[in-house]
């Protein structure tokens, strides 16, 4: 697939739209309504010109439910990553997962993984026929952080990239 046939002003508009859902009110999200169409045709033809440069990461930290440290690409650029992986990244990737996987899928968001959490549960609790079940919920620290870039890259080449 070529760059010109994936960062399109109709897909580029499409990642907009999935990147403001209930961040409407933010600041950098109005800045950006302001001039829209304008906005996503300069996206366009900067990524098309090979001109485009990823923005700074604003960081900082959540306290619910425990302190994390975010990093945040500024709107345009979750726009653009949007898109890629909505046209592109999502498509070739989603076949290979597994069904119970749940992270960033569509009509697979937390309300299903809680599901299937319930769902095994429950068919363990009718095979032991007791209470004495126990399930591990744990977070990784640092994980993302932490990808070996090259390993990534080698996994993506083998399916299409």
């Amino acid at each position: 697939m070529k760059i010109e046939e994936i960062f399109t002003f109709e897909n580029l508009y499409e990642a907009y739209k999935g990147c403001r859902k209930s961040k409407q009110h933010k600041g950098e999200v109005i800045r950006f309504e302001a001039n829209l169409s304008v906005n996503i045709t300069n996206l366009m033809n900067d990524i098309i010109s090979k001109k485009y440069k990823l923005g700074e990461y604003r960081i900082f930290f959540i306290y619910e439910p425990k302190k994390r440290v975010i990093e945040a690409l500024p709107f345009k650029d979750r726009v653009v990553i949007k898109c890629f992986c909505d046209v592109v990244l999502r498509n070739k990737i989603e076949k290979k997962l597994i069904y119970d996987n749940a992270a960033c899928r569509i009509e697979k968001g937390t309300t299903f993984a809680i599901k299937r959490l319930e769902k095994f549960l429950k068919d363990e609790y009718r095979k032991e026929n007791n209470n004495n079940i126990y399930y591990l919920k744990c977070d990784i620290t640092k994980y993302f952080p932490s990808i070996d870039h090259k390993i990534l890259l080698s996994l993506l080449k083998k399916i299409g990239f």
